[in-house]
């Protein structure tokens, strides 16, 4: 799709090195929104957040789950421990994560490609995606162009869904964010060609296509996740440049989070979790 970010703008970002990531995320290596609903500790809230979107998608019934952009994996291995016998896909384009789910999730097929070149074998019972669709457009395409492409993965979730599927979507968005664009800092050096989705674009994405029949802002839920990964990555800075080679790179990233977390807190970036069902069949 014209304006995705490509496989090497996601190894750009992703594949810094799992030592890297492993130093301040947490042993799932969850990198999104934690779900902080009752729990103090980053480990507690990922787990939470994994479970609520399995909830959300009646993994425990699914005979078939996808999952759009499943990182490290972690969703996948709780979704294998709710329902031991459903087939699980995973889709993602950084090697490095490839690697590390084919070897966590022997069972699972981690296929190293794009939602534009998945083709099911069967439907999906259902059908998960954190933190992917940051990645489908960019700040140069117009809206009718951002539109456009946020519809077509919304038409490929629904014609790879059983008529009774369910959908679940973790996304940071555009809040109150004058102008509607991130600093030049994020998308120069942290993740070029992404951008991320306005709510109206969204709705407007999904129409005749899939019904959006619940969604929740819980921005402060991924503040205070950024906050957790800076006061980690702080703390573990030195064994990070160590690792990394690269002490720019190490404050570029704390650079990052902080900015992040208040973008969160002051209402600038929103993050949304969206329930999708496919339009009864007329």
């Amino acid at each position: 799709m014209v304006g995705s970010a490509t496989r090497q703008d996601i190894e750009f970002h992703y594949d810094v090195g799992d030592d890297f990531y492993r130093l301040w995320l947490d042993a799932g290596m969850n990198y999104s929104a934690a779900l902080w609903k009752g729990v103090d500790d980053l480990e507690s809230a990922q787990n939470q957040k994994n479970a609520f979107h399995l909830d959300v998608v009646n993994a425990r019934s699914a005979q078939r789950i996808l999952d759009v952009g499943c990182g490290w994996g972690a969703l996948l291995e709780r979704a294998r421990a709710l329902s031991p016998c459903a087939e699980l896909v995973g889709l993602t384009l950084s090697s490095t994560q490839s690697e590390h789910c084919s070897a966590s999730l022997p069972d699972a097929q981690i296929r190293l490609e794009s939602w534009e070149n998945h083709s099911p074998t069967a439907p999906y019972d259902a059908i998960v995606s954190v933190g992917a669709l940051e990645h489908f457009v960019n700040h140069r395409m117009t809206r009718k162009e951002r539109i456009e492409t946020y519809a077509s993965f919304f038409r490929f979730c629904r014609n790879s869904m059983s008529p009774n599927g369910r959908m679940s979507l973790q996304t940071i968005g555009y809040g109150n964010l004058p102008g509607g664009k991130l600093d030049a800092f994020i998308y120069d050096s942290i993740f070029p060609n992404s951008d991320l989705p306005f709510l109206d674009e969204l709705v407007a994405a999904t129409h005749g296509t899939l019904e959006i029949t619940s969604v929740r802002n819980d921005r402060l839920d991924y503040a205070r996740t950024c906050s957790a990964w800076v006061e980690r990555l702080t703390h573990r800075a030195e064994e990070a440049v160590a690792v990394t080679g690269d002490a720019e790179l190490v404050a570029g990233y704390i650079r990052y989070l902080k900015m992040s977390a208040a973008g969160f807190n002051v209402g600038a970036l929103a993050l949304y979790r969206l329930t999708l069902v496919p339009y009864p069949q007329r």
